[in-house]
């Protein structure tokens, strides 16, 4: 698999998975590795491709400051049994590298190139589809987020009622 040009054409493929409300983020993709962020880019849903490993890791990371990254690792194993009921049970929830944490599953890279394009696509999709909503709720009040416009727009009451 060409895997450079496969994650540069990935963001419509897993836009059409998503709910309107999330196909505002923003993609970054380079070599073997892309980012997908909505309101700050250190806290990111990423798919890497470990060769050696034989494995493509995908998942949210949280990369911020020690503080938020902790209150978010908190946040989220505490809702351990609702990221799994939502995502499948491999899913892993941990501390990482530098201060970092991330909710995390390796795919094989033994698996057929066109299964592997839809599985990779498919499970990005859901892991934001299943942790979005939780990050806003969770993301401590101090930690700098700004959605893109679309979605600022898509949040703003629709009647005078729901403006009170």
């Amino acid at each position: 698999m060409q895997w450079p040009s496969y994650l540069r054409g990935l963001p419509p493929v897993v836009r059409s998975d998503l709910p309107a409300a999330l196909r505002t983020f923003k993609w970054s993709a380079y070599s073997y590795q892309a980012k997908a962020w909505f309101g700050n880019p250190a806290i990111h849903y990423e798919i890497t491709v470990r060769g050696r490993l034989r494995v493509v890791e995908l998942g949210l990371h949280f990369e911020a400051d020690d503080l938020t990254n902790a209150r978010l690792l908190g946040a989220f194993r505490g809702r351990g049994k609702e990221v799994k009921r939502g995502l499948g049970k491999d899913v892993l929830i941990e501390e990482w590298d530098r201060g970092w944490t991330r909710l995390w599953e390796p795919l094989s890279l033994e698996l057929e190139d066109d299964e592997l394009r839809k599985r990779v696509a498919a499970r990005i999709a859901a892991y934001m589809r299943v942790l979005e909503p939780i990050v806003r709720e969770e993301l401590p009040s101090d930690v700098r987020w700004v959605l893109p416009a679309a979605a600022r727009a898509a949040r703003r009451p629709t009647s005078s009622r729901a403006s009170r």
